[in-house]
């Protein structure tokens, strides 16, 4: 058995994957909606609960790195290591996630923002800007739960 210790280096998310992520989910967005609009389709759009949700996964995720924090601010005396490593995965991925989807529904709002004499559209655009709101509370979120999660020192030897 092989005696080294493999240590995870878990490095920040960079600020412009957030920017891409996002130009991407409008991108496809907006390509996905005009089709949909031109082909007399239904357009995709986020109900009144499902933007609830997206902001309770981010709040969730943002629960859990304020108790890692806690942790590395020594008010919390117990935590698995694992839970930390999660909550950091956990936080990244929601940030990311959120600007893809946030692009995605503001894609979507553009279409839908310009048939707005049609009742349909306009509930999809009302939908689509607070599901894009949503997105970008979790992108703050998911920034934010990232910061508080605990970083290993860089340099400095691990016990």
């Amino acid at each position: 058995m092989d005696s080294r210790r493999y240590v995870m280096k878990a490095k920040r998310t960079p600020a412009w994957y957030y920017f891409a992520f996002g130009i991407i989910g409008f991108l496809v967005g907006l390509i996905s909606a005009s089709w949909t609009s031109r082909h007399s389709s239904a357009m995709v759009s986020a109900p009144w609960y499902l933007s609830a949700s997206i902001v309770g996964v981010g709040l969730v995720v943002a629960w859990s790195a304020w108790q890692v924090k806690r942790f590395a601010d020594g008010k919390i005396h117990k935590m698995a290591p694992e839970r930390s490593v999660n909550t950091l995965i956990f936080a990244q991925s929601l940030a990311l996630a959120a600007s893809a989807l946030a692009g995605w529904y503001a894609g979507i709002f553009v279409i839908a923002i310009q048939h707005t004499e049609v009742a349909y559209f306009t509930t999809v655009s009302w939908q689509t800007a607070v599901a894009a709101i949503a997105c970008l509370i979790d992108l703050g979120l998911g920034i934010l739960s990232e910061f508080w999660c605990l970083m290993p020192p860089t340099g400095e030897k691990e016990e």
